[in-house]
């Protein structure tokens, strides 16, 4: 694998678990595994206003033609841990001369790419704490300037997100 291929699939995984520590849940514990509130008052309160706009988004979204809709609250952990990691796998690339962005967001949309039955994707999206497998690439990929730039998304383009309404908690 290239390195664009193992930021793109391996890294933001890493990514992603690693950054559990600093949800919703895991910001609950000190560095020792205590529970202990370390925020401040302030940095807690950003957080939790970055974390309401998330849930309202994916509140936003229908995930099948019968309505069906995600459900915000549900999956804000992992959904926040999956833009913390495309966003560390990112910081990261920063420091690398001619990275192939392209090659680094088809490798995290095929990390996300599945098959299965429309009944098991209509229970998960009910029930699992996991944003539906299209949405972890597709809601995670709208958050970077880099995917705009690679593949020329515009204003009025289906995977257009206004900077002003990007999703990235930290």
């Amino acid at each position: 694998m290239s390195v664009e291929e193992k930021y793109g699939a391996l890294g933001t995984v890493i990514g992603h678990e690693i950054s559990h520590a600093f949800d919703i849940n895991g910001a609950q514990y000190d560095k020792d595994g205590n529970v202990v509130n370390w925020w401040t008052e302030k940095d807690k309160a950003e957080f939790d206003r970055r974390a309401e706009k998330l849930i309202r988004y994916y509140d936003g979204i229908v995930a099948f033609d019968n309505g069906t809709p995600v459900r915000g609250k549900i999956v804000q952990t992992e959904a926040i841990a999956d833009m913390t990691g495309m966003q560390c796998m990112q910081k990261m690339a920063e420091k690398i001369e001619d990275f192939d962005y392209e090659t680094f967001f088809r490798a995290n949309a095929f990390l996300w790419a599945r098959t299965g039955s429309l009944q098991s994707a209509e229970s998960r999206v009910l029930y699992d704490v996991h944003p539906l497998n299209y949405l972890r690439c597709n809601v995670v990929a709208q958050q970077f300037e880099e995917f705009y730039q690679t593949f020329g998304v515009k204003e009025g383009d289906g995977m257009y997100l206004a900077p002003e309404d990007w999703l990235i908690i930290w």
